[in-house]
């Protein structure tokens, strides 16, 4: 019986804030990843990596879909597929996780470095804004917040 949920063996070194993000790499064929903007098949927003203001693109990077992750020995998977720009790590052949021999990808990655999300959203403005913004769909951040100051001994300052 194979169990689906067993991440990747550790590498040649271990690392206690190992990562690994199993995905398809979306910049594989072309140094571009290419994302559908709802206009046709001949509309594409594509998003690529430079580096310094020579208009190069940089080294090794990759646009992940990723689908799921692997943290100390355990198998998660996102809620909904997600986008990162991952840097450094060259992406290898998928091992665990219900990944293998499947054409996904994995990169090893720490905890603690550095990532790029990018949020994806396709609909039309009342979605977008509209309705985005109405109380309880917001972020908690964006709330008003008061502040009510009581005065001390009939004063409102401290001189």
């Amino acid at each position: 019986m194979i169990n689906d949920s067993v991440p990747a063996p550790a590498t040649e070194r271990y690392e206690a804030d190992a990562l690994i993000l199993y995905g398809v790499k979306l910049n594989d064929r072309n140094d571009y990843a290419r994302f559908d903007v709802g206009e046709g098949s001949l509309t594409d927003l594509r998003m690529q990596l430079f580096h310094g203001d020579v208009g190069s693109a940089s080294g090794e990077y990759s646009v992940v879909l990723a689908y799921g992750y692997a943290f100390e020995g355990h198998c998660y998977r996102f809620d909904s597929n997600r986008v990162f720009l991952v840097t450094g790590d060259p992406p290898r052949d998928a091992v665990g996780c219900g990944f293998d021999d499947l054409g996904y990808m994995m990169w090893r990655i720490r905890a603690s470095d550095m990532l790029l999300e990018i949020c994806t959203n396709f609909g039309d403005a009342k979605t977008l804004i509209l309705d985005a913004n109405l109380p309880g769909k917001r972020s908690p951040s964006s709330y008003a917040i008061t502040l009510r100051m009581a005065h001390r001994d009939g004063r409102l300052t401290r001189d």
